[in-house]
């Protein structure tokens, strides 16, 4: 999983040469660093919870005869917001311990969990070769041809079954590992917190989904008609009363299909990677999954059904809703054969796996309408009219009080259809 670094250093950002040769003198000893460039790493609307840069890094190999041939390396470094009341208005300090925790202990666990099992290992996410509580350095997957999917579009219907199958994989990969060694699994549990939905935000939200909540009725109020069922049931779902607990209740029950889950299942978590066939034609090859700041322990519906109705659109879950809940049931339960040495009596057959995750399904699946308040909005504005996470000042509102963000995008034609017709088919499909 590459190199990691634990010891307590004082919280900056700054990076210099030495630095860097430090890191790869370990990786590769070979290896003298000559020089480095960063550049951003990411557009506007791309992140908020962290800085992305790109760093360019050029040196020589040293051979055995002494010679030497140019060398260079592209890497993201993901690094917590310099500005103080950024990284208070979006927590990022508990969110980027949860992904450094990710890359440290997590998942190199898992994978050697898994390698007791079966040859074939997950290999969806980004090397990491160096983490500490303000800093991640990471493969480039850019070099390996990865690119992230238009966000406004949406996904694919092949972009979307390729990253279910991978989601699939890596909620095996949890389940499995619970069910073999429910006391190590426990510990995992306790060195992540959820970075969201809990008591100790609400307030602390209150104002940003009292905001969110009232510009989606409005925008659907534009669409739907005032007296349908759809609107009276988002109408009944934003009762600034019980909307946030309700979130927070449904990411802290304790079910039998709960798991370490990603926690962040959108469209700009996933990097694809095509090639060209004989013809020309663009085929899809991989998927990475990025970005484990909001992992959290949770029923595995909760990312499914994030990634299912807010990161497709209307047309694509209306011909292949059915096909795609069942391409993730068969790819979960084939891992959890493979993995398992003793499948719970509860889910021990592909019908009764199938049955338990569709109860949880319906049960979980408004939790896509409360993410929806920010994905949508986010997802479809133009990177001219979202925030810029890379000026250096202070937030507006925030000189006196820090306090949580305030995203204010301006309303969009396709903001309204796609968030209407989330609550559409939550509706007609039973989870609203």
């Amino acid at each position: 999983m590459g190199l990691f670094e634990t010891s307590q250093m004082a919280v900056s950002s700054h990076l210099n040469l030495e630095f860097f040769r430090d890191i790869f003198q370990s990786v590769e000893p070979d290896i003298l660093i000559d020089t480095y460039e960063e550049e951003p790493g990411s557009g506007r609307g791309d992140n908020y919870t962290a800085t992305l840069y790109r760093i360019h890094l050029n040196g020589q190999r040293r051979l055995i005869d002494n010679k030497t041939q140019r060398w260079e390396k592209s890497l993201i470094c993901k690094r917590l917001p310099e500005n103080i009341h950024l990284r208070e208005a979006y927590k990022s300090d508990k969110l980027f311990r949860n992904e450094v925790e990710f890359y440290m202990t997590i998942m190199p666990e898992l994978l050697q969990f898994q390698v007791t099992k079966t040859t074939e290992v997950f290999k969806a996410i980004p090397e990491c070769y160096y983490a500490r509580s303000d800093l991640l350095i990471m493969e480039d997957l850019r070099v390996r041809g990865f690119q992230m999917p238009d966000r406004k579009q949406g996904l694919t219907l092949n972009e979307t079954q390729l990253v279910l199958q991978k989601v699939a994989h890596f909620h095996a990969l949890s389940l499995s590992y619970k069910f073999e060694k429910p006391a190590q699994f426990e510990n995992f549990r306790k060195l992540t917190t959820e970075g969201l939905f809990c008591k100790d935000n609400e307030t602390w939200y209150k104002n940003y989904y009292d905001k969110l909540l009232e510009s989606a009725i409005e925008m659907v109020s534009d669409v739907l008609a005032e007296n349908s069922k759809y609107l009276k049931a988002l109408k009944g779902f934003a009762e600034s009363s019980t909307f946030f607990s309700n979130m927070v209740d449904m990411v802290n029950e304790d079910t039998n299909l709960t798991a370490l889950c990603h926690g962040d299942c959108w469209a700009n978590n996933f990097l694809y990677r095509y090639e060209l066939d004989a013809d020309g034609q663009k085929q899809l090859m991989e998927v990475c999954l990025v970005d484990f700041q909001l992992i959290r322990y949770g029923s595995i519906a909760l990312d499914v059904t994030n990634l299912l109705f807010c990161c497709t659109s209307k047309t694509m879950r209306d011909q292949h809703l059915e096909e795609l809940i069942q391409l993730y049931t068969d790819e979960i339960y084939r891992w959890l054969k493979i993995l398992c040495n003793n499948i719970p009596e509860y889910c021990n057959r592909r019908e009764k796996f199938q049955e338990l995750f569709r109860q949880e399904l319906k049960a979980f699946g408004r939790f896509a309408l409360g993410l929806s308040l920010d994905i949508i909005p986010i997802s479809t504005c133009s990177s001219e009219d979202a925030p810029d996470m890379f000026e250096n000042k202070r937030c507006e509102g925030l000189e006196s009080k820090i306090g949580a963000p305030e995203l204010n995008f301006p309303p969009n034609e396709l903001c309204r259809q796609k968030m209407s017709e989330i609550l559409i088919d939550l509706v007609d499909n039973g989870m609203l």
